[in-house]
């Protein structure tokens, strides 16, 4: 008993001020390890100009930055298009606007993203302090400053580091005391926003939003509508534009057929994606867009029905990827965040089970699609800030805390 009181004791706030979030300390760690990180990417090099990186999301940014609208997902014009959500191709537009197409634009990306990425670092440690504590909150920055999979998501030109931080954004509000006194207003709007970045986040954020609802004991009708509201243009676009109802994206035919066809391994495949080959992008244009799409989802189906046993072998297989590996295979650093946040994952059952909830919920379902589809690293860097907070705290009773300490904020959101 006095071991268990010397460990709550040990991790209690000193009133003297002892104990102090290391703001400072721990963004310049960020920094200067994003910086070295980036600087061995490129070789010590520039930036590579936009023209260089194949993406889709960089094809319709400079579509639109040319006038051409929201279209032609792989730089050979081919109408309007929804393969993507408009969020992220049009904050690239906005950089191609003003700095062109050239290394300086991919640089000024970079930095952008480097930002996203160190503003993460920061909603990390405020959920970890409102949730746990001000030690919790410094153990759960160092991590995030240094976890390489936080380091290398800005480097990518994709909507990685914002996802990231959307989703940690929302984690650190949902637990926040005041949040059961604001409206559900801002964060409809909020979750709209990031809906439109990346609709694969909508689903978490509706369970975070909806856990912060149940511990106010209200229904977020007003947020519910402003949700609907923002979000509802895109729709809206799509209908008026493209003759047919997609609320999100016409993508996930081609995904699921990209991860489940004869001979397929589970991996994206460069002889099937439009961008790397000239047969499938010849398709694409002469189909159309929903045509080529539509008969690539009717394919991955009609597959999976005659090779249901394949198509269960390549979901265990895309399964152990997300939590364990990445393209090269099994990673040990991958295995050891998933490890440690399964351990911080059943701390809070047994302490807070309000907040194992919280965190459990996204840890579900955000993954699910990439199950049945394609499974690249970079998806499963979005929930990392979420496994890092959880893997502070099985680090924090390796350390010798042997019970969890929370906040004064996280014991008032917890009896509101």
């Amino acid at each position: 008993m006095a071991s268990k009181t010397a460990a709550v004791d040990s991790l209690k706030e000193n009133p003297s001020g002892a104990v102090r979030v290391q703001w400072k300390a721990i963004l310049l760690l960020a920094l200067g390890a994003r910086l070295i990180v980036a600087l061995i990417l490129f070789e010590f090099h520039p930036v590579p100009p936009l023209t260089n990186w194949g993406y889709e999301n960089i094809a319709i940014a400079r579509s639109l930055a040319d006038g051409h609208g929201f279209s032609s997902p792989y730089f050979s014009p081919s109408g309007p298009t929804a393969f993507m959500a408009p969020g992220y191709p049009i904050f690239l537009a906005g950089v191609i606007a003003l700095f062109g197409t050239g290394s300086l634009a991919a640089t000024v990306i970079v930095i952008l993203q480097e930002i996203f990425s160190l503003l993460t670092v920061v909603a990390v440690m405020i959920a970890a302090r409102n949730q746990f504590g001000l030690r919790l909150a410094n153990l759960a920055g160092l991590i995030s400053a240094i976890a390489p999979s936080m380091l290398m998501a800005p480097v990518w030109i994709w909507d990685t580091s914002l996802s990231a931080l959307a989703i940690t954004v929302a984690l650190a509000a949902a637990s926040c005391s005041v949040l059961p006194r604001m409206r559900f207003v801002p964060a409809g709007a909020c979750c709209a926003i990031a809906g439109l970045i990346n609709p694969s986040l909508i689903p978490s954020l509706w369970l975070i939003c909806g856990w912060s609802a149940w511990k106010a004991k209200k229904f977020p009708l007003l947020g519910i509508l402003t949700f609907c509201a923002v979000f509802a243009p895109w729709p809206a676009r799509n209908a008026v534009v493209m003759h047919a109802f997609i609320p999100l994206r016409t993508d996930f035919g081609y995904e699921l057929w990209m991860g489940n066809h004869p001979g397929g391994t589970g991996n994206p495949e460069e002889s099937l994606n439009p961008m790397t080959s000239k047969e499938e992008r010849d398709a694409f244009l002469q189909m159309g867009e929903l045509s080529y799409l539509h008969q690539k989802g009717v394919l991955a189906k009609a597959y999976i029905r005659s090779a249901p046993t394949h198509f269960l072998e390549l979901s265990a297989r895309r399964f152990a990827l997300f939590w364990i590996g990445s393209e090269q295979g099994v990673n040990f650093i991958t295995i050891t965040l998933s490890v440690l946040s399964i351990a911080g994952l059943f701390l809070l059952r047994r302490e807070r089970p309000d907040l194992a909830i919280l965190y459990l919920l996204p840890l579900l379902v955000f993954p699910l699609p990439y199950y049945f589809t394609l499974v690249i690293s970079r998806f499963r860097y979005v929930i990392d800030p979420l496994l890092v907070l959880l893997a502070s705290c099985a680090v924090a009773v390796l350390l010798g805390h042997r019970e969890l300490q929370y906040s004064a904020t996280a014991k008032a959101s917890s009896d509101s």
